[in-house]
């Protein structure tokens, strides 16, 4: 009982906080256990000024006019990033009208900027935010070829402004899914995406018409450029070992930065994956053969991965990848389960992608501004942790989501007065 009374009041806090802003923009955060670069450090405080860690240490003193919240204990952690998901473009995948994650009809694809189909006040984004994941990497999924187009870096905040790079990475599908979209092969895919990265690498000179690629029109080539050229991250999707092998030929061959998406045979070619410096994405819970691509899918992969060296990030791959994304924490604690260990488990979800895509809200240490934290009433690793606290790029945010709202104000044991249906 003492710790949900001391859980409620720690959430009661942080809705006076956000829905008060400037009651105080001073908050003295005492005695907690904060996870940093250089590991976690417990009875510690932290006093954050404006959006900015001014002070970390121990025995400090809470300035004048400060929000002082006690955390006894509590984690302190940076905010988790999801490194492949679809928030924000999809309310009811089964109602078009609210599912702008593909377009099967479409003339172009490279091209086609996930953001301009991004809602930041979906409900889903809260849901997200009220779990720890504070930032986001979103694209849409592939449709009538294999570029699901240009993906998009955003925050959870809910706020219009909430995008923090419009065009960050290109994804592509591979595997048996990106055979059947090239027309029925892998090397049908691979012929396609290397004639795609060709027509893009050498963009504008080889184009007078806007048909003059060998495999994109003018306006996907153009999209693409950067990321041929290096500048830019590709994500592709792929599980077999014998794909990853190949996509790993691929990023010699036109000197790419490449990020792999699921690698669920991943462990079966970890030292080639290091060797190459090769970016990974895996779901840690998929351990089943759910499909041709995936025979030899095992619970420790991302285990395996990590003992080799490979740098690493998870995701959800096995929840829906938009509206289950709060599950994330839940995903790492996981792989902690089959043998990763916390340090590595917890980075794979907060500062490893944060890195990849050169977003700053994987770092707690003083003079860090526009900070992004979050108090937890528990190891954040833990399925019955939550949190408390949130705070994104130097703003505090809201705990409460319109599930958590619609919760409250139906609960049979609230004190009201009108009947449940007129509330």
């Amino acid at each position: 009982m003492k710790k949900i009374s001391k859980l409620l009041l720690l959430m009661s806090a942080a809705s006076v906080i956000t829905a008060s802003p400037a009651l105080s923009q001073t908050y003295f955060i005492d005695d907690a256990t904060v996870v940093t670069d250089d590991g976690r450090q417990e009875g510690t405080d932290i006093i954050i000024d404006k959006g900015q860690i001014t002070n970390l240490g121990r025995g400090l003193s809470a300035p004048e006019g400060a929000t002082v919240m006690n955390a006894e204990g509590q984690w302190v952690t940076s905010g988790l990033f999801a490194p492949l998901t679809s928030l924000g473009l999809v309310e009811i995948g089964a109602e078009d009208s609210t599912n702008d994650t593909s377009a099967k009809d479409a003339v172009t694809s490279v091209s086609d900027l996930a953001v301009d189909g991004f809602n930041p006040q979906s409900p889903i984004i809260d849901n997200t935010r009220v779990s720890g994941v504070t930032h986001a990497a979103i694209i849409g999924r592939t449709s009538h070829n294999i570029f699901a187009g240009t993906g998009f870096i955003a925050n959870m905040s809910g706020d219009f402004d909430s995008v923090l790079q419009d065009e960050s990475f290109i994804y592509v599908q591979m595997g048996s899914r990106g055979g059947k979209l090239a027309g029925g092969s892998r090397s049908a895919a691979f012929s396609q995406l290397r004639a795609a990265l060709t027509d893009a690498s050498t963009y504008p000179a080889r184009f007078k018409g806007p048909e003059d690629g060998d495999a994109l029109p003018r306006r996907d080539a153009a999209a693409l450029a950067r990321a041929a050229r290096g500048l830019m991250p590709i994500i592709i999707g792929a599980d077999r070992a014998s794909d990853l092998l190949s996509i790993i030929k691929l990023k010699e061959e036109f000197g790419l930065d490449i990020i792999i998406s699921g690698a669920a045979e991943g462990w079966m070619v970890a030292e080639e994956l290091a060797a190459a410096d090769m970016k990974v994405i895996v779901d840690p819970v998929a351990n089943l053969p759910g499909s041709f691509d995936r025979v030899g899918a095992r619970r420790d992969n991302a285990k395996l991965l990590a003992d080799a060296g490979v740098d690493m990030a998870l995701m959800s791959f096995s929840e829906s990848t938009s509206h289950n994304v709060r599950v994330l924490n839940q995903h790492a604690g996981n792989a902690v389960a089959a043998g990763l260990s916390w340090d590595e488990a917890f980075a794979a979800v907060s500062s490893t992608p944060s890195k990849w895509f050169d977003v700053n809200n994987a770092v707690i240490a003083e003079g860090q501004s526009d900070s992004t934290l979050i108090v937890w009433d528990g190891d954040p690793l833990q399925v019955t942790s939550a949190p408390t606290f949130i705070m994104i790029d130097g703003k505090p945010q809201s705990t409460m989501s319109r599930q958590r709202e619609l919760r409250d104000r139906y609960n049979p044991t609230r004190e009201e007065t009108r009947a449940h249906k007129y509330r």
